[in-house]
């Protein structure tokens, strides 16, 4: 998850704690130039692995067509529903340069015309079915998702596969979701959490892909045509660079002649597909204090942080619950300090975006304006007190027991368990995950917690983007550097 939601456009800041959550569990995906840590040579079989979970008393199984399109269905017989999930390795780090926002609004036109059906016949048949047919993209993928009672499942799945082999994007269609686009975009430049996130990736994600939002900008998306999404389908939407995955009230077997029948002529283009993103992930992050200037406001929103770990890095669970206990609980240090005993914020929140890439790490907070510099005063005190003293074992046990306790509840449906599985495999992580996040969140100590603390936050030059009235600021003593222009 990120600031960014693993669908489109930017979360509201209530729900960024819940949704980095769900990527403290399993993150986003890797990048379209790999085909993942899975060996190559597995691609082109048939051939069915069996991976049980014993806690949840069933099996998933992987299978590989033909085409290179991996298929993973896990059987939940409870109720009569489906949930799938088609995920392309097709986000906005692969838009074309200078056309951010391509993936992002080509997602948002699969479900207005296919080959076989306009828009009002697409989404007359969806309403058949009783169930959900829908598609967007986040930095790395595009994901078609969709939920039904099982015996609906075939008339969903089709329709999803002629939306990833034969959208038309009618002009028309295209025109008045630009537009749609457009004024959405436009708004959030009124408002200070989209200024607040936008900039501060662009900050500390500079040099990389992630330094541009998945939805794009004005001046970006102005620039996209009709034919620019059409090649962008065409080069990126391909059955090696994807996943299917079936959760629900089928068998294997069913599950896979049904993957068969449905994707099977599915082809990959001849042509590679062209990749953004560079050979090595290596930001390239702005430091000091950004300021944009809102002086219609009475309050300030503040984003700062450095760059951080990936999600493979042997230290990611120590992180996580060094995160957890600094700012990403109710029981956190800052929101125990800052927020209940000194009461100057209405929120402030730590984040871990550990991505396939090495993401931030974040604190974001609002407050008056006149309380900023204490808050961050406080702040910068919790942050070094945190990387100087280990944490209690009393509090790493709380920490392990709470992600432990919560994680049965990021599955407790066929929708969630279908959405996890998808970023298990877009992170490229072990089938055997299910067990394996249990048993790592155990190993964690104090002592590990504070290392990685140490590797994360020690001697790192900080971004921090302030959002808010400058002359108020200022009397708060917090000035800051005018923003640098986008490339």
């Amino acid at each position: 998850m990120t600031f960014f939601s693993r669908h489109t456009g930017l979360l509201s800041t209530a729900l960024l704690p819940a949704c980095l959550l769900l990527a403290s569990c399993a993150h986003s995906t890797t990048s379209p130039q790999e085909t993942a840590s899975r060996p190559k040579a597995e691609l082109r079989t048939d051939q069915t692995t069996v991976y049980p979970i014993a806690a949840m008393k069933t099996s998933l199984t992987r299978t590989v067509l033909p085409n290179g399109l991996e298929v993973l269905i896990l059987p939940r017989p409870d109720l009569p529903l489906v949930s799938f999930r088609l995920g392309i390795r097709a986000g906005s780090a692969s838009d074309p340069r200078g056309l951010a926002g391509t993936a992002s609004l080509a997602a948002s036109l699969l479900v207005r015309g296919t080959a076989g059906h306009d828009t009002l016949s697409l989404f007359h048949d969806i309403d058949q079915t009783g169930g959900t047919l829908e598609a967007s993209a986040n930095r790395d993928m595009t994901v078609l998702s969709g939920d039904s009672l099982s015996g609906e499942a075939p008339v969903l799945l089709g329709l999803a596969a002629e939306m990833v082999t034969s959208p038309t994007f009618p002009q028309g269609e295209f025109d008045k979701k630009k537009a749609s686009v457009l004024a959405s975009l436009s708004e959030e430049e009124n408002h200070p959490s989209p200024i607040a996130t936008e900039l501060f990736y662009r900050l500390v994600e500079k040099g990389t892909p992630y330094a541009t939002p998945p939805g794009g900008t004005p001046a970006t998306v102005k620039k996209i045509s009709r034919q620019n999404l059409l090649d962008f389908v065409r080069l990126h939407y391909r059955p090696d660079h994807s996943v299917l995955v079936l959760a629900g009230d089928l068998t294997p077997e069913t599950g896979l002649a049904l993957a068969k029948r449905t994707f099977s002529q599915w082809s990959a283009p001849s042509s590679s597909p062209m990749v953004s993103q560079p050979a090595t992930f290596s930001p390239s992050p702005e430091s000091g204090v950004f300021l944009v200037d809102k002086p219609e406001l009475r309050q300030s929103t503040v984003f700062t942080g450095t760059s951080g770990i990936a999600r493979k890095d042997p230290s990611f669970y120590n992180a996580l619950v060094f995160n957890m206990l600094l700012g990403a609980s109710q029981t956190s240090t800052l929101n125990r300090v800052v927020r209940q005993k000194m009461g100057l914020v209405y929120y402030i929140h730590s984040a871990l975006d550990a991505s396939p890439e090495p993401g931030p790490f974040i604190v974001y907070f609002q407050t008056y304006a006149k309380n900023t510099g204490k808050v961050l005063d406080s702040m910068h005190g919790i942050l070094g007190d945190a990387i100087k003293t280990a944490p209690t074992p009393e509090a790493v046990d709380a920490i392990r027991r709470q992600l432990v306790g919560g994680f049965p509840f990021l599955m407790n449906t066929t929708p969630k368990l279908a959405q996890l599985l998808l970023v298990i495999w877009s992170d490229g992580l072990d089938y055997t995950y299910f067990t394996d996040y249990p048993n790592q969140v155990a190993k964690v100590t104090p002592a590990s917690v504070l290392a990685a603390g140490q590797s994360l936050l020690k001697d790192k030059p900080f971004v921090t983007v302030v959002v808010g009235p400058a002359k108020a600021l200022k009397k708060a003593g917090v000035t800051g550097s005018a923003p640098p222009p986008a490339d």
